[in-house]
């Protein structure tokens, strides 16, 4: 169960790292653009998958 929570924590987090890194072109260094918008997609991406498998998760625990 805390496991769980944590995994949708930690999906929202990178998903809000990406969101962050896309408006600011900024991740520990100035990026270029392109740069951002590639680093912010994965980021945006992973988070997505981590929230997925967490729901999945939980799912699979209620049957």
């Amino acid at each position: 169960m805390i496991r769980n929570v944590i995994n949708i924590l930690m999906g929202c987090m990178y998903a809000f790292i990406g969101v962050f890194i896309i408006m600011r072109n900024w991740f520990f260094t100035d990026l270029e653009p392109w740069a951002a918008m590639i680093l912010g997609v994965l980021f945006i991406v992973y988070g997505a998958f981590r929230l997925f498998r967490a729901i999945q998760a939980i799912r699979s625990n209620e049957s």
